[in-house]
């Protein structure tokens, strides 16, 4: 028997009259007799090299029959990039309801592993073994100083966990794998007022150009009196801020709302400015990240022009992080609940802005201390009573 692949071309798809081309994302299907009949069948895959090896296996096991040979059943046979289409549709369904921002990185990581397992002439998710996603891991570029390698990890290792979940592993080949260590959480450094100010009042000394100046001021108290992220801060739309000052707006990292007020004084001189129609800061023109890059270009002069020091050892984080950390420190100090500003920050869960802030919220630890000492106290009268009653 012979199985010849074709593909079938999606309408619009400029390869649309050569049905033999390879290279284009269009299903491919097989073509074949058997038994004098005519068949055409899916091949289940958009990759033209993975329909290859399925055909020519095909055509393997036909040979087999004809000779009589029973094939001996194969665990797992079900292809890589069919587990992994599989795998995204399920974590991309809504009823999971999951952020889009969440599936950047598992479809990243899982077309990572496809080009890999191309390059090894890999077919079938049975054919991955330990060994190989090792060297699968060693081929990785993500800054070992930083969390990327940890937070990728933990996505394949879903992937992985998943398949077997679903009997399309019969063993996990990825939990035999060490997982990488967190790196510790670089330490939250908000600004003094009196830095503050003094971040402010350094703008007109510096050589920025006077248009320049205005944005800075106008952004630096954005982010002081919103938490917004310096992203968020140089591409917020005018329409998110109401007549009553309140901001209402996505979060671009997580797409989490996030609902907030401004001082009236900030808000109006945020009105006075609009960089291009329909936005305050951004020329819409650029890429986000050029955007973002500019702005802290920005504010490096000014911290220099001010001698506020921005060494990453104080914080850890970027300059402008750390007018992101000034609003919730401060928030907290003055009696704000952790749950109230996670939901500030867009954070996705509390236990993020725990781990961020728990170091700055006095009045939990002194609430935490009054709990250890009361327990101690009732510990140590029940002691007393039970030595008396002997």
């Amino acid at each position: 028997m012979e199985v010849t692949v074709y593909t079938r071309h999606t309408e619009g798809c400029p390869h649309i009259k050569d049905r033999y081309y390879k290279r284009c994302s269009c299903r491919k299907s097989f073509d074949y007799s058997r038994n004098g009949k005519q068949i055409r069948e899916s091949a289940k895959t958009r990759s033209w090299d993975t329909a290859v090896k399925l055909a020519r296996k095909m055509e393997r096991e036909d040979d087999d029959r004809r000779l009589g040979i029973v094939p001996t059943p194969k665990v797992g046979a079900i292809t890589i990039e069919g587990a992994v289409l599989a795998y995204l549709k399920k974590i991309g369904d809504p009823k999971e309801g999951r952020q889009a921002a969440t599936l950047i990185k598992p479809k990243r990581m899982t077309n990572l592993l496809i080009e890999f397992c191309d390059r090894k002439n890999l077919t079938y998710l049975s054919e991955l073994t330990p060994l190989l996603l090792e060297e699968w891991r060693t081929s990785w570029t993500y800054d070992p100083k930083g969390q990327s390698l940890r937070i990728h990890d933990h996505v394949a290792r879903a992937f992985f966990r998943w398949c077997t979940a679903m009997d399309l592993l019969e063993k996990n080949p990825y939990e035999r794998l060490n997982k990488y260590k967190a790196k510790s959480t670089p330490q939250t450094m908000p600004l003094s007022q009196e830095e503050v100010t003094k971040l402010l009042g350094a703008i007109p000394l510096t050589n920025l150009s006077a248009e320049a100046k205005s944005y800075t001021h106008a952004l630096m108290r954005l982010q002081r009196w919103s938490g917004l992220s310096i992203v968020d801060a140089v591409t917020l739309k005018r329409e998110a801020l109401s007549d009553d000052d309140s901001l209402e707006l996505r979060r671009t990292k997580t797409g989490e709302p996030v609902i907030t007020a401004l001082p009236h004084d900030v808000a109006d001189e945020l009105r006075m400015h609009e960089r291009t129609a329909g936005y305050f800061f951004w020329k819409n023109a650029l890429k986000r990240s050029s955007a973002t890059k500019i702005a802290c270009e920005w504010y490096r002069e000014v911290f220099d022009q001010a001698k506020v020091s921005r060494s990453r050892e104080n914080g850890g984080l970027p300059l402008s992080h750390r007018f992101r950390d000034t609003f919730a420190v401060e928030f907290l100090l003055s009696g704000g609940s952790f749950d109230d500003l996670a939901r500030l920050l867009g954070h996705t869960t509390t236990a993020t802005t725990h781990k961020h802030y728990d170091a700055w919220t006095p009045a939990r630890k002194e609430r935490l201390v009054k709990v250890a000492k009361d327990s101690i106290a009732k510990q140590r009268a029940a002691e007393d009573r039970e030595a008396t009653i002997q």
